[in-house]
């Protein structure tokens, strides 16, 4: 779905309209953020981030501005010239996180992006991202498994068949914002995840 979304795969029927235009290629104003952070080895945690916008012929003091912005804003400050592998893993995706939210983008793609990271790093980056989102206000399309992670980040659950997939349900969230981990243990909170459940099926 984030393929077809992103332009990186044609739908075999049908198609997607974004802007008014169909797309066919990723526009620019649409950044995807893999499960694996997908970092260059050789390149610094700077050097990662401003990939996008070298690739763009941006000039230099734009680039430099404007990795700071998301240094600082993923709460990188002070690893600048690390390398990915002196990074934990929650560290390397909010790298991959800034890497995209570096072009501006009016949507952010995110295909599990803390599915590989422990329990409490993951509550961690959802906290970050509920941060981000709170101050930049984009839209966000988040690909999970965890039914808990869907309802506290969402403001609509959409969940979908097994291959081939359909929209099988529509969950709005009613939670407020801002969000804390303590409204998961909410009766609200409970009984929308049970819907979800249910909606999911076997």
């Amino acid at each position: 779905m984030l393929k077809l979304l992103s332009g990186l795969r044609t739908p075999t029927t049908g198609e997607v309209i974004f802007e008014g235009e169909r797309v066919h290629a990723t526009p620019e104003k649409i950044a995807l953020v893999f499960q694996k952070a997908n970092l260059m080895p050789w390149r610094t945690v700077f050097d990662n981030i401003t990939l996008p916008l070298e690739l763009k012929n941006l000039p230099a003091h734009k680039k430099e501005s404007r990795a700071r912005e998301m240094i600082d804003l993923v709460g990188l400050g002070g690893f600048e010239s690390a390398y990915p592998r002196e990074l934990s893993g929650g560290m390397e995706q909010r790298v991959a996180i800034a890497r995209a939210l570096v072009q501006y983008p009016d949507v952010l793609l995110l295909d599990e992006p803390f599915g590989s990271l422990d329990a409490l790093t993951r509550e961690r980056m959802s906290l970050e991202l509920l941060r981000i989102w709170d101050r930049y206000g984009k839209t966000v399309i988040m690909v999970t498994h965890s039914i808990s992670e869907a309802v506290f980040l969402a403001d609509r659950v959409l969940v979908f068949t097994p291959r081939p997939g359909s929209l099988r349900a529509e969950i709005p969230v009613g939670l407020p914002r801002p969000r804390n981990l303590e409204m998961t243990y909410s009766k609200e909170f409970g009984e929308i995840a049970s819907r979800v459940r249910v909606e999911i099926g076997d």
